[in-house]
């Protein structure tokens, strides 16, 4: 942890400078973003820079309720466009390239088609393209971190992850209003459900991790990683996200045992969850925990079914081909205070109702497709690679997360599909027994861990 902090203390600073600059200072902002990624590129703090687009993306977030932060919703685009540049000019270091943006290549082809429909043209060609780009960037800049770092990369990444939840009691200086939403606290996030998406994701890549690489984290390190995270996720008050983490450990492990059980397990928690939802205000009475699972709110999912409704409504005019990315948006909110008065807040929050509004059924299918063959794929290698799969299409149901690009949960599930997918991180004990002994005093001396 001490090296963790020695390591990125640039970072730390440059966060700091970047909400001052923010706070005060938004025009110059503009400047200081890309210029900033290039300066840490010209340090060499490549890990820094994937780290500092991630904070960037938090800082983003939290944009719906602290207003003095709104200029991060717009320089966002500016980061990933410098990565995009020095991934362009810079090439040669990047091979040979990540593969997950080749799976997924059909459906960035396809995407491009539904514009045609789009209500707001330049909007809908900003998202595809950011969309195309974070499946472009981030995989290679990962992959790239793991051949310079080797794992100490994917170690910082998990603190950085802890540091930024804990960071979250940071907002308590400016009051609880700002902190808590109906309740339930939501940290450096929008909203608690974006802060337990996060805590997920931060569970599902510790894990992954451990599962790829054992003893990477030493056991008081995954103690202390998992009790933020869970301590995190549980004041959140997200019932979806709380499912999703037991979705994942439950089905993550009998899939790593053995396929079939996993789909065994599977079937039997469909059975049972059929009955424990037949049963469900009784059993939340006789455990005493009404507050938590707000039971006045799960008959209506909190708004989210009527929001189902009515997206599928209107879901029917762009049924086929879709309007474009930024579609969805752009309907619920021209319909927000006829929402709003119904008792939703907010967008579809249904990934997949979603992408049917920007992309169609056909772009739906093809995502979709790209997304089960990775980790079909992925799970001949990491067989707990089901559970994130079946996890995340659960989580997604609850929130539209999946769809959005520049966001802090999209780039973080990109990130897994490196680990999980990329032989050269997978197959890393082979690669190790392939490599002669001579060798050894050619290559570029592993750098230090911080264990």
């Amino acid at each position: 942890m001490r090296a963790y902090l020695a390591h990125h203390y640039q970072l730390f600073l440059l966060v700091l400078l970047y909400v001052v600059v923010g706070v005060y200072a938004k025009p110059f902002l503009f400047v200081l973003m890309p210029f900033s990624v290039f300066f840490l590129k010209s340090r060499d703090l490549w890990a820094d820079m994937v780290f500092g687009f991630l904070i960037v993306l938090v800082l983003s977030d939290i944009t719906p309720w602290f207003f003095s932060m709104q200029v991060f919703k717009t320089v966002k685009n500016l980061y990933i466009v410098a990565l995009a540049a020095i991934f362009l000019l810079e090439r040669h270091r990047f091979v040979p390239f990540s593969r997950v943006f080749n799976i997924f290549l059909p459906f960035f082809v396809y995407s491009f088609f539904p514009l045609i429909f789009s209500g707001s043209m330049v909007v809908g060609v900003q998202k595809t393209l950011s969309y195309a780009l974070l499946y472009l960037i981030v995989p290679n800049y990962v992959l790239y971190n793991f051949r310079v770092w080797g794992w100490t990369f994917f170690r910082h990444l998990v603190f950085f992850m802890a540091t930024i939840l804990v960071a979250g009691f940071l907002i308590l200086y400016w009051g609880e209003f700002y902190a808590y939403m109906m309740g339930r606290f939501r940290g450096l996030f929008g909203n608690p459900n974006g802060m337990a998406i996060f805590c997920f994701l931060l569970i599902m890549l510790i894990t992954i991790l451990g599962e790829v690489k054992p003893g990477l984290f030493s056991l008081r390190e995954r103690i202390i990683v998992y009790a933020v995270a869970g301590y995190f996720l549980l004041i959140s008050g997200s019932r979806s996200s709380l499912i999703s983490v037991f979705i994942f450990l439950l089905f993550g492990r009998f899939f790593a045992a053995s396929p079939f059980l996993g789909f065994l397990a599977l079937l039997g928690v469909f059975g049972i969850m059929e009955v424990v939802l037949s049963n469900l205000e009784p059993i939340v009475h006789f455990l005493g925990i009404e507050s938590y699972i707000r039971l006045q709110t799960l008959e209506t999912g909190s708004g989210r079914y009527f929001a189902w409704e009515f997206a599928w409504g209107h879901i029917q005019e762009y049924l086929v081909f879709g309007g474009g990315f930024g579609n969805d948006e752009r309907i619920m909110r021209k319909s927000y205070k006829y929402l709003e008065r119904m008792g939703h807040q907010g967008g579809v929050h249904n990934s997949y109702l979603s992408f049917w509004f920007d992309v169609g059924a056909v772009g739906l299918v093809l995502f979709f497709r790209s997304f089960i063959l990775m980790f079909v794929k992925a799970s001949k290698l990491v067989p707990m690679s089901l559970g994130v799969m079946f996890a995340v299409m659960f989580s997604v149901t609850y929130e539209s997360w999946l769809v959005s690009s520049l966001n802090p949960f999209t780039i973080l599930l990109v990130v897994i599909f490196t680990i999980v997918s990329e032989e050269e991180i997978v197959l890393w004990r082979e690669r190790e027994a392939e490599a002669e002994p001579d060798d050894s005093a050619s290559l570029t001396p592993a750098p230090v861990t911080d264990r």
